[in-house]
């Protein structure tokens, strides 16, 4: 296997780029959140280098913050009768000798104070820190899906950023998982929905 694509596997994997089925899994799955009538409106940005946070703790420590406080939160939280599920994508970068985390989220609006607070104490306890340091979190608002998308998306394999209208930007060299998305954005969640992508012409 070249070594540009993988070194190893699982946790401590070293990846150049997101690789084409994953990149294509993100693609669907912020298109499909619009669909559940879950659409990605906020946009969360974590720098792990000014967090102190090693390139190897990164990844796991955002797998980590998502599946063990997150998504119970969101669960326990939601005043709704209809279940409103943890609805999210998400990258790494190592882009410029910065570590960063890129994330698009569903929240409720009613949720947002709550959640900005929460998710202040879950980086902070996670990382060992009294408090963060400016610059660390960033949450904006999702104001253009599209743009965002593509955004995150840059680290792409160069190969296949004109199959997903993407300019690819290297990203520098991310240890661990380097994207992902929540379940019910998968892709048996997708085919389950009757979501069926539209073709886009492979630009050579």
């Amino acid at each position: 296997m070249n070594g540009k694509h993988l070194a190893n596997y699982g946790r401590h994997r070293v990846s150049h780029f997101i690789n084409r089925r994953p990149a294509v899994n993100l693609h669907h799955a912020t298109r499909y959140s619009e669909r559940l009538g879950f659409p990605l409106n906020q946009f969360v940005t974590i720098n792990f280098t000014q967090a102190g946070c090693t390139p190897e703790q990164a990844a796991p420590l955002l797998q980590k913050m998502i599946a063990q406080r997150f998504a119970p939160w969101l669960r326990r939280t939601a005043n709704s009768d209809a279940e409103i599920p943890p609805t999210y994508v998400w990258c790494m970068e190592a882009n410029g000798g910065m570590l960063a985390a890129h994330i698009m989220i569903h929240m409720p609006p009613d949720l947002m104070p709550k959640f900005e607070a929460r998710l202040v104490q879950w980086l902070s306890g996670l990382l060992g820190l009294d408090r963060l340091l400016p610059g660390v979190l960033q949450i904006k608002p999702v104001k253009n899906l599209i743009g965002l998308r593509r955004y995150m998306l840059k680290g792409i394999d160069p190969a296949w950023g004109p199959h997903l209208a993407v300019n690819p930007v290297s990203q520098g060299v991310v240890i661990g998982k380097r994207s992902g998305f929540s379940r019910n954005l998968g892709p048996a969640a997708r085919t389950r929905g009757g979501y069926r992508p539209r073709k886009r012409p492979f630009a050579s």
